[in-house]
């Protein structure tokens, strides 16, 4: 088969509006139908009215909060750890919060762009609910609790430890230890992206705070973080082990740091 790229081309202009519907709203706004869609089905409404500087501004005129309401307490998502990344995909993506909706300024030649941006920038808004959810499948917290009570006694240990930082209770420790010359160990399991992402928050957090700590990050896989998302991770914390299977590499490591 040989692709066509004139053929290709009209057949996505063509495609691609027929797709995109723009309705006039009694309020006089616009409302754009797209293929972003919440997890139940429903798509996301994208509102455009004139901006206070004569541009355009997309609103989702607070549906992406309501869908999140159906499952979850919105106050979970304005502190905290989800609070501080919801903060960051607004900054990303230059985006404005009013009285509960999210909007984007834009002009009309960048219209095109920035409806992707502004549907992306939702998805990922809508993306922090996923942090709420436990694996329940998945056997890599109790493999990891099974292996730190076998080399460490549990006196010297401690689980959801609260740090002295601000906010503390939003930056729990997966484990605590009593480290070497005084210096607790930190150790995080990072069964995937998720969890990864948040590690690298609470890490950044302690050090902005100048926090004493030493830690361990042990993965479930190691090879399905994101290249990015491992980058970021790498650059705040300390030792890691690849995965459970090297067992001999973490336990050299931990012992090395627990005190006697």
């Amino acid at each position: 088969m040989t692709l066509n790229s004139e053929s290709l081309s009209k057949l996505l202009c063509e495609r691609l509006c027929e797709d995109i519907v723009l309705e006039e709203r009694p309020s006089g706004d616009l409302m754009l139908r797209t293929h972003f869609e919440f997890p139940d089905g429903d798509i996301y409404p994208i509102y455009l009215s004139e901006s206070s500087s004569g541009g355009i501004k997309l609103s989702d005129c607070g549906h992406t909060l309501m869908h999140m309401s159906y499952e979850h307490e919105i106050d979970n998502f304005m502190d905290g750890t989800r609070g501080m990344l919801l903060e960051r995909i607004m900054a990303e993506n230059d985006l404005e919060w009013e009285g509960g909706a999210f909007s984007l300024a834009t002009t009309p030649d960048r219209l095109p762009l920035s409806i992707f941006q502004f549907g992306q920038a939702l998805t990922r808004i809508y993306d922090l609910t996923l942090l709420s959810r436990s694996n329940v499948g998945s056997t890599f917290y109790d493999d990891l609790a099974e292996l730190i009570s076998r080399w460490v006694d549990e006196s010297k240990f401690q689980i959801d430890y609260v740090p002295d930082v601000p906010n503390a209770q939003a930056y729990l420790v997966d484990y605590k230890i009593d480290g070497n010359d005084d210096i607790p160990l930190f150790i995080y399991g990072i069964p995937n992206r998720d969890k990864a992402r948040l590690a690298t928050i609470m890490l950044s957090h302690f050090h902005r705070y100048e926090l004493r700590f030493e830690s361990i990050l042990i993965f479930e896989n190691q090879e399905e973080i994101p290249r990015t998302d491992l980058a970021r991770l790498t650059d705040v914390g300390g030792e890691m082990i690849s995965s459970l299977e090297s067992r001999d590499d973490f336990q050299r490591k931990l012992l090395q740091r627990v005190a006697a």
